[in-house]
Formats: structure tokens, sequence, C-alpha cells
């Protein structure tokens, strides 16, 4: 069975934007609007209400778990001649404005496709908007305002805080559609996180980690306040920091996760990538004895009975990490389960 593709928040606002653009002209809006996605073809938009140039669109995630479907994304339209404080200029005469309302986020970092300080309305979907609205109005200066009543709401339950988005979510969206479980998506918020962290460091040294557990220690360990989450796809993220020029990295997370990079496993999803316990129990040198996981081997090693340790691990990582993907600089913190360190690389410089 192929899983339904859904909508992304640009394609939905340019549904609404449309539906209040027909109801702008006096017109009865149809439930649905068609609206033309980046690469040509169309898709339809569920239309809530609309009248007097406001409406209301509905967000379909189709089979992707997604915490904004079902969202309810409204747009205002309005001659930008008739708009209070509006200019009657050349330009305001032939512009279509596109303006962040209530529920949308507030960009406060840089590295974002939109300046810091304004709402985090991306540069495809302002697009979008705009041709939707010209496909109904093609002549006068326009100015239409997109607002998500929950916005502030579910923007809690998104990335929009780490990336320094305030407020409510982003309307985003390069295609226009949602593929579900898109494996891409995933590696394109990490691509986004980097950028932000990238564009906001003093010093161009970027702090990363797999998982919540490492960040959180990192932040207690060296006080750096950004650090980007990797999840499991670690080679994909280092080889992207290198791209960007950066040399030195300092990546901090659970031996259970890190250890898999010296086995040769850049994505250490369990579904992709063995277990590292027989691997660390090898390396570590503790005979006769078999363990269920990693951290089992980290409680056993406070009683001694080791040939190496958890230094030694880190050490190993990062030649690793250094040998892969030839940064300048690679420093790496172990951490248990209680974000106790348990082992760190020491920052030495490789040449």
């Amino acid at each position: 069975m192929t899983n339904k593709c859904g909508i992304t928040t640009g394609t939905t606002a340019a549904g609404a934007a449309k539906a209040a653009a027909i109801s702008l002209t006096g017109n009865l809006c149809p439930d649905t609007v068609s609206v033309t996605l980046p690469n040509g073809e169309d898709r339809n938009v569920l239309i809530e209400r609309s009248a007097n140039g406001l409406a209301t669109a509905v967000k379909d995630a189709g089979d992707d778990p997604d915490v904004t479907h079902g969202l309810r994304i409204t747009a205002s339209i309005q001659f930008a001649c008739r708009a209070v404080g509006a200019s009657c200029s050349s330009n305001s005469l032939d512009n279509v404005i596109v303006k962040g309302g209530k529920g949308i986020g507030i960009v406060t970092k840089a590295g974002l496709q939109v300046p810091v300080g304004s709402h985090a309305i991306n540069p495809v979907p302002t697009q979008m908007i705009k041709q939707a609205v010209r496909q109904i109005l093609p002549h006068g200066g326009l100015i239409v305002e997109i607002s998500v009543p929950e916005g502030e709401r579910i923007a809690k339950k998104t990335f929009n805080e780490r990336l320094g988005i305030i407020g409510g979510i982003s309307i985003i969206g390069t295609t226009g559609i949602v593929t579900p479980m898109s494996l891409e998506a995933i590696k394109a918020t990490i691509r986004c996180e980097i950028d932000v962290a990238a564009a906001n460091q003093d010093i161009k040294i970027l702090y990363l980690s797999p998982g919540k557990i490492g960040e959180s220690a990192l932040r207690e360990k060296i006080g750096c306040l950004t650090v980007v989450q990797m999840s499991n796809y670690i080679g994909h993220a280092l080889s992207y920091v290198k791209e960007k020029g950066i040399e030195e990295i300092v990546i901090g997370g659970h031996p259970g996760k890190l250890a898999k990079l010296t086995m040769g496993y850049w994505d250490t999803h369990s579904g992709n990538s063995p277990q590292a316990v027989n691997y660390v129990t090898e390396f570590i040198g503790i005979k006769n004895k078999k363990f269920n996981t990693v951290e089992e081997i980290i409680e056993s090693l406070y009683n001694g009975g080791a040939e190496r340790n958890f230094t030694d691990l880190a050490k190993e990582i990062a030649e690793t990490i250094i040998n892969k993907f030839g940064f300048k600089h690679v420093n790496v913190y172990l951490f248990d389960m209680k974000k106790r360190t348990i082992g760190e690389s020491v920052c030495t410089r490789y040449i």
C-alpha cells in the first residue's frame, strides 16, 4: 500500500491566501482550492471558511505523523492602498506583500532563510502565496497576512525554539508536499540546526550530540549554549559540518551510541547498526563476563578489572572521525546515563 503524501504549511498558507482572494472579489469560494507547487503540479487544499478577504485552510499531513496535521492556517488580504497607514507608491500598487501575524514565529538567530527579526515565512512559501493570490487578483498592490491561532502552542512540540524561532510555527516547505516518515525531512532539520549554530557561534567550534543526554551533559560540562542534536545520522551531520568549512568540533554522548562510529556505522539507528556492547567489552578488555548493555559495562568499570578505560575509547572515536572527515580538531566526551563524564579524548590537535 502506498502511503499518502501531505502538504506543507507553505502550501496550506497559499491555499488560505487564494481562498481569501476569491472571497475579496465577492465570489463564493469552493470547499477546496488548487495551489500550484514549485514543480508545476497542482494540489488541492481544504478550505474551512472564507468571507470578506479572510479564509482558513486546514493542513493535511497525509500519512506523516506531523504535529501540524489538522492545523488551521488563516490568511487575510486587502488592497495595499486601503490598508491603514499604507502609502500608495508605485511599488505598493504592484507588489504583493506577505506578512506574518499571530502564531507565526519570529526569527531570533542568524543562519535561517529569513532575516533576524522577521516572521518565519520562508522564501518558497512566500512565492507560492504571491502566485496563488495573483491567479485571482492579477493587478494592484496587495497585503496578505498569514496567522495560525494555535501556532504558539503547537510550536512547543517542534524544533523551532532550538532554531531560534520564538512565539509560533514556521511557514516552510521547498516542494510543497510532505513525504510520510521522510528521512530527508529529518536530515534537513539537522542541517538547519547546524546552519543556525554555525552562524551564531563567536568561536568557530561546533558542539554536537546524538541526543538529549549528551546535549544536557555537554552544556553542564563546558557551558556551551548551542548543541546540535544529530540523532542517529551522525555521518550525515559531520559531512555537512565539514562541508561548511568548520574544522573544530566537540562531540558528547553515550558510548553505546558513539562507539558504533569506530565499528564503521555512521547511521547509528538500531535498525541499521548492531549493538555496541560486544565491541565495547572487547575494546575495554573485560574478560570472562557478559553484558546486556554498555551502561552495565560502565558500572562494572567502577569496580576495576579492565585493561583500558573509556578515555581510550573516546580517543579512538575522535581519531576515527578525523580519519574519515579530515577535521583538524575533534574532542569527544563520553557520558553515562547519569550524565557523569566517564571519558574524554583530550584536546589534542591532529594535523
